[in-house]
């Protein structure tokens, strides 16, 4: 049995539907088993409700569990949550557990960065059978953009290697049912790198309409988020993250999914045009 965190987030809910195509046998541990439902179907799995703060019933989703898949976030309260999760996963005797981050520096200047790297650290310092997987920036997050008609984002030089949530999920599943990814860190990317402005260009030529690039500031990025509900401290971070592309850093593709799935990783323009049809 495996059990999905997470699974009205991006790559939670595409793991549940790909065990879901599979036949494989799995739970998920959600506060809404409505939402879940309407993102993931309503059946072929097991439902544990419940939240990261609640002790008993996440010992409770841990029955019978033989791998679990841990989304994150970089709050407090997850930390705190993450440090007691671990402790009883490990006395559920789970055989693999397969956690979402990214790149993580428990030094760093970045608070994303530095939160990352202790989140992992927590992980690394217990017994488990863990597998980090660091994807770059889902190509998914651009169907909000498109549903505004703009790609609005903080202007610069970078390039992010934006990768298909979908082969996030095939990656994951592999590393919860197989073995060979004990203590295993995965960085899971596209196959070229581009900049936000480029990526719209290139949108843009698969949808036959124009998606134009934005560029806004930082400052502007997280009023926006904090208008659409976010807390201050979320806000602040993804604003911060930004540096990277305003900087003109620019992080390449790897080459871990194609090694672990022996074929490319999907492009953006395949993913666009998988969902155009849904776009309008």
């Amino acid at each position: 049995m495996i059990l999905v965190t997470g699974a009205t987030g991006n790559v939670g809910s595409e793991i549940a539907r790909q065990l879901i195509a599979r036949d494989m046998p799995f739970r998920i541990y959600v506060r809404d088993a409505d939402k879940a439902a309407s993102m993931i179907g309503a059946g072929g799995y097991e439902v544990a409700l419940g939240d990261f703060s609640n002790e008993n019933a996440f010992a409770a989703a841990l029955d019978g569990v033989e791998a679990v898949y841990m989304v994150t976030n970089q709050s407090d309260a997850f930390k705190a949550d993450l440090q007691r999760m671990v402790q009883q996963v490990q006395q559920a005797g789970v055989e693999r557990f397969v956690m979402l981050s990214a790149e993580g520096d428990p030094e760093s200047d970045i608070f994303f960065v530095r939160r990352t790297g202790e989140l992992e650290a927590i992980v690394r310092n217990t017994d488990l059978d863990w597998t980090f997987l660091r994807p770059d920036w889902f190509m998914q997050n651009f169907a909000g953009f498109v549903a505004a008609g703009m790609v609005m984002f903080p202007d610069g030089p970078g390039k992010t290697s934006f990768v298909d949530v979908r082969d996030i999920a095939e990656v994951a599943i592999k590393a919860l049912t197989e073995t060979g990814h004990t203590h295993r860190t995965y960085r899971l990317t596209g196959p070229d790198a581009m900049t936000f402005a480029q990526a719209a260009t290139r949108i843009s030529a698969v949808l036959d309409r124009e998606i134009p690039f934005v560029g806004i500031t930082p400052e502007q990025m997280r009023d926006g988020l904090i208008a659409q509900g976010a807390e201050p401290w979320y806000a602040d971070m993804n604003a911060e993250m930004t540096f990277a592309v305003r900087m003109g850093m620019s992080f390449s593709p790897s080459n871990d999914v194609e090694f672990l799935l022996d074929r490319k990783p999907r492009a953006l323009e395949t993913y666009v045009a998988d969902h155009k049809a849904g776009w309008g």
